[in-house]
């Protein structure tokens, strides 16, 4: 069992540092699947006992890392799947914020324990450059256990808008999380978003307008909308370090919403919220 990834573009490594500071203000654990041309990330993929919403990031290894190499356990096995702590990665990876980053290397090696080593190589005043190791403990799924921690598929949404801001939204769901335990979420092919928040003295409407909507289901639905809980959307939203702005709401009726952030053409964060009784 072998992995290794090197990153070398400064934009893509601080990318992908925002990325795992963003799933380690979720939660405490994150699920790590590694295939040979895939990275994902899981968390908060058991909703029962979580007021964090579940969050995955699926990356095209060829985006980010010019070396990339996965082999399994087995020939016929085609991945690795580890569980690690979030926020030990986070820090791990909190280096790669310090000017003069070279290079970032993620190697899977064993010392006193399994481990995925954070190797980053630093300029530095002298002729030679600096590395500066921090390893990350993990836990080694067995083949045995997968079928727990697949990568979630994205729901059937019948409609989607696409949002150009997300700083509006972020900070109306923050205080709309003190009005209402939940929020309903109504799009319409027109392209308009209005954020619902109702409790026993008021009802707080928020619009958004001329935003670009698409169909995502072979019935050409005008309106669709759904209920989510409030706590789980302001922490989605709470948590976010990336710099990108756009954001795609999909409606999955009655059941959920789906919320996508294309970090770039093949690196996608994804995170769903599901239904609540309003």
């Amino acid at each position: 069992m072998k992995f290794r990834a090197l990153m070398q573009d400064p934009l893509y490594i601080r990318e992908f540092e925002n990325i795992v500071a963003t799933l380690a203000k979720l939660a405490k654990d994150c699920i790590m699947i590694l295939g040979a041309q895939q990275m994902h990330f899981i968390v908060n993929e058991d909703q029962s006992s979580t007021s964090s919403p579940l969050v995955w990031v699926s990356i095209a290894a060829r985006d980010y890392f010019p070396e990339y190499m996965m082999e399994a356990a087995r020939p016929d096995q085609d991945y690795i799947v580890l569980a690690m702590s979030s926020a030990n990665l986070g820090r791990a990876m909190f280096v790669l914020r310090s000017g003069g980053v070279n290079s970032c290397k993620l190697k899977l090696q064993r010392i006193q324990f399994p481990c995925v080593s954070v190797i980053a190589t630093l300029s530095s005043s002298s002729t030679e450059a600096r590395e500066v190791i921090h390893d990350v403990p993990v836990t080694i799924i067995p083949a045995s256990d997968w079928p727990t921690y697949v990568v979630p598929r994205v729901p059937a949404s019948q409609l989607a808008l696409g949002l150009p801001s997300l700083r509006l939204l972020r900070t109306l769901i923050d205080k709309l999380k003190n009005v209402s335990p939940s929020l309903e979420f109504q799009v319409s092919y027109d392209g308009e978003l209005n954020v619902v928040a109702t409790s026993e003295m008021s009802t707080v409407t928020s619009r958004f307008k001329r935003l670009l909507p698409r169909y995502l289901s072979a019935d050409k639905e005008q309106e669709a909308s759904c209920s989510v809980d409030s706590r789980k959307a302001s922490a989605f939203f709470g948590a976010l370090q990336l710099a990108n702005e756009e954001l795609t709401i999909g409606i999955d009726r009655e059941h959920s919403i789906h919320l996508q952030i294309d970090v770039r053409k093949d690196v996608v964060l994804h995170s769903i919220l599901p239904a609540v009784c309003a």
